[in-house]
């Protein structure tokens, strides 16, 4: 099971500062998601190396790979 530790967070628009997840499964670091307006970015645990996506690729990564379900948002 995947967690995600964070406490209730208001409606956000990313400005200058990047908005970071650390994501962890089973007691196991996974790694961390950070947003940011141009980009999205997976830096996986212990690692130094990042993964770099823009918006663009993103969307297109999800919608090739992802499962399509209903939101609640």
């Amino acid at each position: 099971m995947y967690k995600v530790k964070m406490t209730k967070i208001p409606w956000l628009e990313v400005g200058k500062s990047d908005v970071i997840f650390h994501i962890d499964s089973d007691d196991e670091k996974l790694g961390s998601l950070r947003i940011s307006k141009g980009h999205i970015v997976w830096t996986p645990a212990n690692k130094e190396l990042s993964y770099w996506l823009s918006w663009h690729d993103f969307d297109k990564m999800a919608t090739k790979n992802g499962q399509q379900k209903k939101a609640y948002f």
